[in-house]
């Protein structure tokens, strides 16, 4: 009996359906997902202020409750799906410790960035909370001037990982059962 848990990372650009994919996945894999966003959502609530009114390193903060969450939830030997959009540069510090920890492997939401852009101001402007706990400068833009801010070039991690790329455009493709042979086998 393998003595390390799973950690299924499943990361990509604001926009990608990283949170939509995690959700199905945790459903069909019965695991649950530890969501930076949510992590950073929760912060914000204790301040009851919007994120813009926070103290400038307030991401940084989340980032870090993010990642010693999932440690600590590794070390209890809890397998998880690990949800962020975060680029290469962010994994890259703390891949020597997860691997070490866990049995890891990565799915990268990917999609056109146009069609991310379009999706991430959507969720903004369908959900106004969005800017209370996430300072989405995107909506913010939007609403102000009426310009569609692009998104920025999103670096994706390229470790020596188990990782599958997984188009979210219209469905997924490979499939959603693929994903899960795939995570099930690279985690085994």
């Amino acid at each position: 009996m393998p003595d390390k848990p799973k950690c299924i990372i499943v990361t990509g650009r604001s926009g990608a359906g990283k949170s939509t994919l995690s959700k199905e996945l945790a459903n069909l894999l019965y695991m649950p997902v530890i969501s930076r966003d949510e992590i950073k959502e929760g912060y914000v609530n204790t301040f009851g202020v919007r994120h813009d009114e926070l103290p400038p390193d307030s991401n940084r903060v989340a980032t870090e409750i993010f990642f010693d969450t999932v440690s600590f939830l590794l070390a209890r030997k809890i397998s998880l799906i690990v949800e962020a959009a975060f680029q290469h540069h962010v994994w890259q510090p703390r891949m020597d410790a997860l691997a070490t920890s866990a049995r890891v492997c990565f799915v990268i939401c990917s999609v056109d960035s146009e069609i991310a852009t379009r999706r991430h101001l959507h969720r903004g402007l369908n959900n106004p909370n969005r800017e209370f706990y996430h300072g989405d400068k995107r909506v913010a833009v939007y609403r102000e001037q009426g310009i569609l801010k692009s998104a920025c070039d999103y670096d994706s991690p390229a470790f020596d990982l188990p990782t599958i790329e997984v188009s979210t455009l219209d469905g997924y493709s490979p499939t959603l059962n693929t994903v899960c042979d795939f995570a099930a086998a690279s985690t085994a």
